[in-house]
């Protein structure tokens, strides 16, 4: 299945996230309060991924509740995207 991922690459792009975002992906390592934020920010937030290392550091609670509203935390990476240039990227997950 293909979906467009949101790709965030740093703190600062987080302010120009929209509502209707569905899956977005952490190119850096998001604190708990900045995956709430998203969560906040995107109430149809259907996905979030995250590269390995930084899946490893969250804490059982948020991943209880980000399946508790039925938001799934993935693992994965975005190698080479420039968000500079484009803030979506087609993956095949």
């Amino acid at each position: 299945m293909e979906v467009v991922f949101r790709i965030i690459g740093s703190e600062e792009d987080m302010a120009s996230l929209k509502p209707e975002e569905e899956y977005v992906h952490f190119c850096f390592r998001p604190s708990e309060k900045e995956i709430f934020n998203v969560v906040r920010t995107c109430p149809k937030i259907k996905m979030i991924q995250l590269p390995v290392s930084y899946f490893n550091t969250l804490s059982n609670t948020t991943k209880t509740l980000m399946s508790m509203n039925n938001i799934e935390i993935r693992v994965g990476n975005v190698w080479g995207h420039r968000t500079d240039i484009d803030t979506h990227k087609t993956l095949d997950i």
